[in-house]
């Protein structure tokens, strides 16, 4: 663009001697501003929910199940071999899964009790990660047939919630109750049997940061499941942790090429918690595109700006074309006036934004786990979106700009000096 446009347009944009045009074209900036700023921090807090989401999602669970039709799979060990040969596969451990009763003195809550192995269960997930200590997971290790004869009581994880029901803490016992006495097919009656229950001691309380984890899911040695329900060595599946989380559907594949065809079920995280990151990424999108008609509307506040610029100016574009400016030149004076205007109000929309997530994480605003399911608002600042937004921004800004420089462009400069 030439020396003169720019000039021009620069001189336009700071003439000071109609004080309503300075202020329309602050109202203009501020408009872009805040739906820029608006946009943003939707975008950042959104994004951070999904975030938030699949980290505790995947902090306490693996990435990849495989579980066997039925509740024989005592070939388990050999299949993990088979799996940990996968390309992508980075670790396998078993589990046993079911649904439960805790009970401490007069307080009793239903939970989903997992059995699994303490020493490859850290390599399947992160729950160590989220207990004070570490060790608290091999501290589940528990001695099915011990050499006298003489069983200890086994050992639990629970979650940080659930430990505030029951009123229960690091060294208290929980006796936990199932309505089935055995699950070995051998063992199966018509007659009724009682419900069976066990003595817990809590080995450790957990934070995943994720309420319906910290509420209902406890842990404890897979060994002392199949002891509590008189089972021999089998479990209900297999927990898979992949190099690549966003890369388990290949992975899956390979997973399933692998395992005898139509014996088992192959499932990874998406697919366990579709209806969630669908919903998420429905609600994202939505409010992204809400949020961008806050930019749409300011850019009408750039439009009505150029039209009065132009009105105002109607003299000035004569006098310019009849010293020889074309048409493409007086075009670029109007579009670049609106440019800087849609820029200015960008790049502090982006900075404003960029303080708002700030703010907003370091702000309690006293979130309901119960409902939302985490304890606090999440804000993920990703680079590339918030050049995206700007990106966006600039787009509807230089359309806007092109209806009234096209109009500038075609003034006839015999109009404009008619009557002076």
């Amino acid at each position: 663009m030439s020396t003169y446009e720019t000039f021009i347009a620069m001189r336009h944009l700071k003439n000071r001697r109609l004080s309503f045009l300075s202020t329309i074209t602050i109202i203009a900036i501020l408009g872009v501003f805040l739906g820029v700023m608006a946009l943003t921090s939707v975008v950042a807090v959104t994004g951070g929910f999904q975030e938030a989401f699949r980290d505790r999602v995947l902090g306490v669970n693996s990435h990849i199940l495989v579980i066997k039709f039925g509740i024989d799979f005592r070939d388990y060990k050999d299949i993990q071999k088979s799996l940990e040969a996968v390309p992508g596969v980075k670790a396998t451990s078993p589990f046993i899964f079911h649904q439960m009763i805790a009970t401490k003195g007069e307080k009793t809550t239903g939970i989903l009790i997992k059995g699994v192995d303490p020493e490859t269960a850290r390599n399947v997930s992160d729950l160590p990660k989220y207990t004070p200590d570490p060790d608290s997971v091999l501290q589940l290790k528990f001695d099915r047939f011990p050499e006298d004869g003489v069983k200890a009581i086994p050992q639990i994880l629970i979650g940080h919630t659930l430990a505030e029901k029951l009123d229960a803490k690091v060294g208290d016992e929980i006796q936990v109750t199932s309505p089935l006495e055995s699950l070995d097919p051998d063992r199966w009656s018509s007659t009724e049997h009682k419900p069976s229950s066990r003595v817990f001691k809590v080995a450790g309380v957990y934070r995943s940061g994720f309420h319906e984890f910290d509420s209902r899911l406890v842990m404890t040695d897979y060994r002392a499941l199949q002891d509590f329900f008189n089972q021999g060595d089998v479990v209900t599946g297999v927990d898979i942790r992949v190099d690549d989380v966003f890369d388990v559907a290949s992975v899956g594949t390979l997973v399933k090429e692998v395992l005898p065809p139509g014996r088992f079920r192959v499932l990874d995280w998406r697919e366990l918690n579709h209806n969630l990151f669908t919903s998420l990424g429905l609600q994202r999108l939505v409010l992204a595109v809400l949020f961008c008609f806050i930019v749409l509307v300011a850019s009408f506040n750039i439009v009505c700006t150029l039209i009065m610029i132009v009105l105002d100016k109607q003299k000035d574009v004569a006098i310019l074309k009849s010293m020889g400016a074309t048409r493409a030149g007086i075009l670029k004076i109007f579009v670049l006036e609106g440019l800087v205007i849609g820029a200015v109000g960008t790049i502090n929309g982006l900075v404003g934004g960029f303080i708002v997530c700030h703010i907003i994480k370091r702000t309690d605003f006293g979130l309901d786990p119960s409902i939302y399911m985490i304890d606090h608002l999440p804000v993920r600042i990703d680079l590339m979106e918030f050049l995206a937004v700007g990106g966006v921004a600039m787009l509807i800004c230089l359309l806007a700009t092109l209806g009234p420089s096209w109009w500038a462009s075609r003034l006839n400069p015999v109009e404009g000096l008619r009557y002076d």
